[in-house]
């Protein structure tokens, strides 16, 4: 039986590798090789390749001994430390593998390593990343898919998730501004029966500009199995907007920072199966600051299930209720309840339809605050491309009563909101960095109201990115 006891370099004119007492069964017979150092190289990968594991170690160590920056020896280590119970040395062999890696096709075998070094040190989220290093250098569309598959495996393991969401939007009215420079009451006239008529302020009409988001949201598995999951919960969330010279012209007194807003919120979700279906719950406390001051404080309540109906659909149905403490000049608590169900089906071709609907309402002190609503929406998302985009398009419509707003008097019959409004999704799969890809959205919605000062009309246009993992 042929094993290895001991390595030991020399360094030539040749700079050739050493390798010293391989001994037969019979430590009396005794027989020296000397190997180049790409004979070496060869013998530690040819070792790694045949679970040879300790062997293709120290021919890597002994490598590594003569330069630090042996690349294959790194990556030899990068393979087998983790099979011999060393990860984080592998981990570390792959990172240094990687920054002395000089092609595409290099950095995506050393990125993979380094991930599944990370991996085995259950250090999930760190995988993550070199696995998004090494989909970004993948040398063709089978690596890239391959290195997808593993981010999903890695992903189900981590009980951390990260989702992050980034976008500029061009938006003719950034302030959810009014159209009409004048505010008109359907039905409320002056004595002598002309309309009553008032001036809105330049920072109440519609102000274009451009509105960019940043939006960040945390969660952590506090334990989970096949039928259940509870998970922490952290968001925090970003809205600034910068005024064009249109809007500065129309409000000369308004800054960019009067229209920023900030969320942040902390969640606890439970999630389990029951019967056929599964049954959701969650309960969260935010606050929302607005222009640079605190407006709210709320907590929030929600439950669902959800559960298959045939073979390709799925209906749920979620009800929330929430405690809303406005932090204004009169501060007080609004309360606000809704019910929504969603039912998703998938045609025979992968394509998806969502029809939702949802009925809600608020209670207040204050009379202005006091609604409901009743909004629909379908939408229909195509599963294969159309040429280089997927594709997806949706349209609603929403309605509300405030049956008792006033606006220095009681409006006759109360106030109605018509919202009609609709979206076109466009995703570039082909533009692909990291796993992330673009995502531009047109959106375009048109509020009608018998009170003007809430007649309005937007257009967008969101771009972002996504994960494609």
């Amino acid at each position: 039986m042929l094993f290895v006891t001991q390595f030991r370099l020399t360094q030539t004119l040749k700079q050739a590798l050493a390798f010293l007492f391989i001994w037969l069964s019979s430590p009396s017979l005794s027989q020296t090789f000397e190997l180049s150092l790409e004979e070496g190289r060869v013998a530690a990968r040819q070792a790694a390749l045949q679970g040879q594991f300790e062997l293709a170690r120290d021919f890597a160590l002994a490598l590594t001994d003569a330069d630090a920056d042996d690349r294959d020896a790194l990556i030899v280590l990068a393979a087998v430390q983790p099979k011999l119970g060393a990860a984080r040395d592998g981990r570390r062999a792959g990172v240094r593998a990687f920054r002395l890696s000089q092609t595409d096709d290099e950095r995506y075998e050393a990125a993979r390593l380094t991930a599944l070094a990370a991996a085995n040190e259950e250090r999930y989220t760190l995988s993550q990343i070199w696995l998004r290093r090494a989909a970004v250098n993948a040398p063709d569309e089978r690596a890239f898919r391959q290195t997808q598959q593993d981010y999903r495996g890695v992903r189900n393991l981590n009980p951390w998730s990260v989702r992050l969401g980034f976008s500029i939007t061009p938006s003719s009215n950034v302030n959810g501004g009014t159209d009409s420079e004048f505010n008109i009451i359907d039905g409320v006239t002056n004595p002598d029966g002309t309309p009553l008529v008032g001036v809105f302020s330049g920072a109440a009409r519609a102000l274009p500009g451009t509105i960019g988001v940043a939006d960040v949201r945390l969660a952590y598995d506090v334990s989970r199995s096949a039928q259940r999951r509870t998970t922490l919960g952290a968001r925090a969330y970003a809205r600034a907007v910068w005024l064009n010279n249109e809007a500065r012209t129309i409000a000369p007194d308004s800054r960019n920072s009067d229209f920023g807003s900030q969320i942040l919120e902390f969640s606890l979700d439970h999630s389990q199966r029951a019967g056929v279906g599964t049954v959701s719950a969650q309960a969260l406390i935010g606050a929302s600051w607005f222009g640079g001051d605190l407006s709210r404080t709320y907590l929030r309540g929600r439950l669902g299930y959800a559960i298959p109906v045939g073979e390709r659909t799925r209906l749920s149905v979620v009800g929330r209720l929430e405690s809303i403490d406005l932090n204004t000049t009169f501060p007080r608590t609004n309360q606000d309840r809704s019910l929504s169900t969603t039912l998703t089906h998938f045609t025979d071709t992968g394509n998806r339809i969502t029809a939702a609907l949802s009925v809600s309402g608020q209670s207040s002190e204050q009379p202005n605050e006091r609604f409901e609503s009743v909004t629909g929406q379908i939408t229909y998302t195509w599963a294969d491309p159309i040429g280089p985009i997927e594709l997806s398009v949706a349209a609603g419509v929403s309605l509300a009563d405030y049956r008792d707003y006033t606006i220095l008097v009681p409006v006759p019959g109360g106030r109605q909101d018509t919202r009609i409004f609709g979206s076109i999704s466009a995703v570039f799969p082909g533009i692909d960095y990291a796993g992330f890809v673009p995502v531009v959205t047109l959106g375009v919605q048109d509020t009608q109201s018998n009170v003007s000062r809430f007649q309005r009309d937007e257009y967008s246009l969101n771009i972002g990115v996504r994960s494609s993992f």
